[in-house]
């Protein structure tokens, strides 16, 4: 029942039939986390799908507070730099900028680049630096109250 779920959410997602794919993979995480617990692999990776379907969709409030569950536990799991965490770290900037929260966009994008350039990933972390730049220029000029 849940390789057929999981094959159906997959294609509506493929398909960019991305509300329809957010309820699938909702319902798959849920069952899974019940199942096999909040930090099994296909109960994360369902969460995973969870805000790649709420990023597309544009659901920020939303997306945010589980971007952040899933990072912490991707953090933990997988490590900061794992390519899965870092996608997580992209979703959450998208959330972060799609909340008009710049500033903390170009926060985490830093942070993510100090990480990157401490474990010599060089390229990776010069792309979020210039990430955080474009995020700084989004900010809104500070008033002189």
């Amino acid at each position: 029942m849940l390789d057929e779920m999981q094959r159906e959410a997959t294609e509506l997602f493929a398909a960019g039939e991305y509300t329809h794919a957010l309820a699938e993979f909702s319902v798959l995480r849920e069952i899974r986390c019940r199942r096999e617990g909040p930090y099994s692999l296909m109960c994360l990776s369902n969460l995973h799908d969870v805000i790649r379907c709420q990023v597309r969709l544009k659901l920020w409030a939303d997306c945010e507070p589980m971007c952040r569950d899933l990072l912490a536990k991707y953090t933990f799991t997988h490590g900061p730099t794992d390519p899965d965490t870092l996608d997580v770290t992209e979703h959450m900037i998208a959330t972060l900028d799609g909340l008009g929260r710049h500033d903390e966009a170009a926060d985490l994008c830093n942070r993510t680049a100090d990480v990157l350039a401490a474990a010599g990933q060089h390229r990776k972390s010069v792309v979020f630096r210039d990430a955080a730049a474009r995020h700084l220029q989004q900010s809104p000029e500070p008033t002189g109250r």
